[in-house]
């Protein structure tokens, strides 16, 4: 009888992450197909075209919010999408979370606005040269989520939770000024139903 029992939660399990990669791809591809619509639709809008003239509150506003709602992420629910109280050096000026039943399960991306150029960039190096106190905006006191994520309004680099303090490398940027297939699919993993997914969801209560 035990091992019967065993036996049938060994399959429960196995079936459980079946399913979670299962829809986990499925999720994956049809992000990816909608995000290159619609990120070309913010790259060719209003905002892009001015980009020079816009304040840095409109470049959040305008630009980076509407950036993360492509991604999946509800910029209008504070509970799923935090606003920083007051936009300061240290503390990041948004954070997406997953909720589930008025309870916090998890904190994935730290968003903060700070001014750099492209030249900031070496992407040959995959590394990040602007003036910037990456461990100090990573300290734990600040930061416990996967991704910190620095953007100047169109640049946006991901750098780890696993990153190595002192080091100034990212884990991936995304230009919306030009962007690939390639960065697409790399994005995709970025969205809040890819994020925010896991093997619990497959059950229902």
């Amino acid at each position: 009888m035990i091992l019967v029992s065993f036996i049938i939660f060994l399959l429960v399990v196995f079936l459980s992450y079946f399913v979670y990669f299962f829809c986990e791809k499925v999720i994956y591809k049809l992000n990816k197909r909608v995000l290159a619509r619609n990120l070309a639709v913010l790259r060719n809008g209003s905002a892009m075209a001015h980009f020079d003239s816009l304040s840095d509150d409109e470049k959040r506003v305008d630009i980076i919010t509407k950036f993360f709602l492509i991604l999946g992420y509800n910029t209008f629910d504070s509970r799923e999408f935090k606003k920083a109280t007051r936009f300061n050096q240290i503390s990041a000026d948004y954070v997406t979370k997953k909720w589930n039943k008025s309870k916090l399960c998890k904190r994935s991306l730290y968003i903060k606005y700070f001014d750099f150029t492209e030249l900031s960039v070496n992407s040959e190096k995959g590394e990040f040269d602007g003036v910037c106190n990456l461990d100090e905006l990573m300290d734990k006191k600040y930061f416990d989520g996967e991704y910190y994520v620095l953007t100047n309004g169109y640049i946006y680099l991901f750098f780890s939770s696993r990153r190595v303090k002192g080091s100034k490398k990212y884990d991936f940027c995304f230009n919306i000024k030009r962007f690939s297939k390639q960065d697409i699919a790399k994005l995709a993993y970025f969205t809040k139903q890819c994020m925010f997914f896991e093997v619990a969801d497959v059950f229902v209560d």
